[in-house]
């Protein structure tokens, strides 16, 4: 039984046909989605999975064993899981999260219905994470880049060091995700802070300009920061998800 950090542990709820797949971040835990997806449920009926990625919601050292191999794993195993009970099924997720659910959709677009990615890493690495694998020597780990978060007195369950050795993994997660945007054809909703301090602005651009999708969707947030789903604009995030996804599944 994995021993996770208070507030971090998975999370189902059990709703409807209309399946939901939700994904947390790089460094952080089911927590930092928890609101979203109890509000998708409680509000919209539907059924929300969000599992714990591979050494996250544990220890740093736990996620320095880890990869995007590992990440990826999960998340595909998570969504054929409830694709197999569920009528329809549509994923979400933030930051890193919104990077594993661009990757699925140019995967498994067979499967998925629609996608909601916030906050999405895609592209080169920024220069300060590709400036700290390059030190020389390279520490294991470096201060935790969680709780970017402009409302007063809202805490992100992440871990406060970032295995060094996982920055490589992520790099070429989001590199690989950046190639394969062009084949994503869902219907897409891009969900981005104007002012963000981990993921550049520009990235919303990146993905609503190479994806192929017919219908893209563009929400700006403008009193939030880069952890939007716990900030100041939750409940705004809460109601373009689900009225977009309701609305593709009534489709």
């Amino acid at each position: 039984m994995t021993d996770y950090m208070a507030g971090a542990e998975p999370f189902t709820f059990e709703g409807d046909e209309t399946g939901v797949l939700v994904i947390h971040g790089f460094t952080g835990s089911p927590q930092s989605m928890r609101y979203l997806g109890e509000e998708l449920h409680s509000r919209y009926g539907f059924t929300v999975v969000c599992p714990a990625l591979p050494g996250h919601g544990t220890t740093p050292e736990a996620m320095a064993e880890t990869g995007y191999l590992d990440w990826l794993g999960a998340v595909e195993a998570e969504l054929k899981a409830l694709a197999a009970r569920k009528r329809r099924v549509f994923v979400t997720g933030l930051s890193m999260g919104g990077t594993l659910t661009l990757n699925l959709a140019a995967r498994f677009g067979d499967t998925i219905a629609a996608i909601a990615p916030i906050s999405a890493a895609a592209g080169p690495m920024p220069d300060p994470f590709i400036d700290l694998m390059a030190l020389n020597p390279r520490p294991d780990f470096v201060p935790g880049i969680g709780s970017d978060i402009k409302a007063e007195g809202v805490t992100e369950v992440a871990y406060d060091r970032t295995p060094v050795i996982c920055l490589r993994e992520i790099a070429a997660l989001m590199l690989m995700t950046w190639n394969m945007l062009p084949r994503i054809t869902c219907p897409t909703l891009v969900i981005q802070a104007e002012e963000d301090h981990v993921v550049p602005q520009a990235n919303e651009m990146e993905i609503v300009t190479r994806i192929r999708a017919d219908d893209i969707r563009l929400q700006r947030l403008h009193h939030s920061y880069h952890v939007a789903t716990l900030d100041n604009d939750k409940d705004l995030i809460v109601r373009r998800v689900g009225d977009f996804f309701r609305e593709i599944a009534a489709s």
